[in-house]
């Protein structure tokens, strides 16, 4: 394990740094530090300032134990100092070590600074953040707690995981955060009058929906959506504010977002009622910029609203590829009808009665089914569309062409 560390100019005096039960005489907190967690390796930061009155003391203080290392940085007093310090940061810590922080006389920005640095180094070299601390150094008391900064670590990893939720709908990262907080709680055997319960299930449930999103599984979708309504509300409500504060302002967020498609035992469950939930997950995908996901749900959902029409069951796939062979043949028909060829013993299928428009029945069929088919097959055929003229599509046309010929099932 890794100390990074930071040398001021102040004049630093003897004090007892107080970690627990656990206190260290010395005038340098990095030094308790290294006494406290007993690093292999320490990286000292250091101003020209900083090293001319501190370096010698410390790196003589703390050599005889510990193998100290200077790193020299700029005063950090313009933009181009401050990502000078953010690199030597970086670069002082190897992909996939553990690393702690001592942030105590780290001056101006810096600290801010390092805890974006510890971010990055945790997620992008997969680095295992051990601790953020800080001495609380105070001229009235001759000793000075060491403070534990490392939820602050964890805030950015709220902040990360609530951006991914904006941004597309995902919850996955949230889930296992508080799938954590409830795990570490009985792990490291905490004592509280409350205890987390749900956190843990609740968890799980939403990183569950998340999965049926990334893979197109609306009937999975259904089922666990169905799921958070069996979640006591109020108590959820209170452990998230006593265990996870950061995530009180998205919960009633994700409640509505994920509430909206509950439907349980969703295979039994009236297929009315299940192509109207489905459709909310079609303009939910539309909406969160996901077009392959939407493109490919709509094209199953044309068949299943068919099969409802016939009564037939929807998800049986001998009688969707029924309904299928029936779009396809009114699609052949249409093209027939407009290259003004002649049309023998042509009998309209069955499900033409369901609709008002057949033309646009099958122009909308025709377009949607090359479009799924160009997407499934990866653009590797001869012609195929653009991601522009797909993005235009999905945007455009897709939601207001099921609208007009369905809407008796979207209302």
């Amino acid at each position: 394990m890794q100390l990074i560390t930071f040398l001021g100019t102040g004049k630093y005096q003897p004090t007892g740094y107080k970690w627990g039960d656990e206190i260290v005489e010395t005038p340098y907190v990095a030094e308790a530090i290294c006494q406290v967690f007993q690093p292999d390796s320490v990286a000292v930061f250091v101003t020209q300032e900083a090293k001319a009155m501190h370096w010698e003391q410390l790196s003589s203080r703390l050599n005889s134990r510990f193998s100290a290392q200077e790193i020299p940085i700029p005063s950090g007093q313009s933009e181009t100092e401050i990502w000078q310090i953010f690199d030597a940061v970086v670069d002082a810590v190897e992909p996939g070590s553990q690393v702690m922080f001592d942030i105590t006389h780290a001056f101006r920005s810096i600290p801010m600074l390092v805890l974006l640095a510890a971010a990055f180094l945790q997620k992008a070299r997969h680095v295992e953040i051990k601790g953020v601390y800080y001495g609380a150094f105070d001229f009235n008391n001759p000793q000075a707690p060491i403070v534990d900064l490392t939820p602050a670590i964890k805030l950015l990893d709220w902040l990360t995981a609530t951006d991914k939720f904006i941004d597309t709908g995902s919850s996955a990262e949230l889930g296992k955060l508080l799938s954590t907080i409830q795990q570490d709680f009985y792990t490291q055997k905490k004592q509280a009058e409350l205890k987390p319960t749900k956190l843990k299930s609740f968890g799980i449930t939403i990183e569950n929906i998340s999965r049926t999103l990334d893979y197109v599984r609306p009937m999975g979708l259904l089922d666990e959506a169905a799921k958070l309504e069996n979640i006591p509300a109020e108590q959820l409500k209170t452990e998230v504010g006593a265990f996870a504060k950061p995530f009180e302002l998205l919960l009633g967020q994700i409640q509505q977002d994920y509430g909206q498609f509950a439907l349980a035992n969703s295979r039994k469950a009236d297929p009315k009622t299940v192509l109207k939930q489905q459709f909310l997950l079609l303009r939910w995908y539309v909406d969160k910029g996901f077009g392959d996901r939407a493109t490919v749900l709509a094209r199953e959902w044309i068949v299943s609203v068919l099969c409802l029409a016939q009564n037939a069951n929807y998800l049986n796939r001998d009688k969707r590829k029924l309904i299928e062979n029936q779009l396809n043949l009114i699609v052949e028909w249409q093209k027939q009808k407009g290259d003004d060829a002649d049309i023998v013993d042509y009998t309209p299928p069955t499900i033409t009665t369901a609709v008002t428009d057949v033309e646009q029945l099958a122009k909308f069929w025709s377009k949607l089914r090359d479009l799924r088919n160009d997407l499934a097959h990866a653009e590797m055929r001869e012609e195929s569309l653009s991601a522009v003229k797909l993005e235009t599509y999905v945007n455009n046309e897709l939601i207001q062409g099921i609208t007009a010929l369905f809407p008796e099932i979207i209302g």
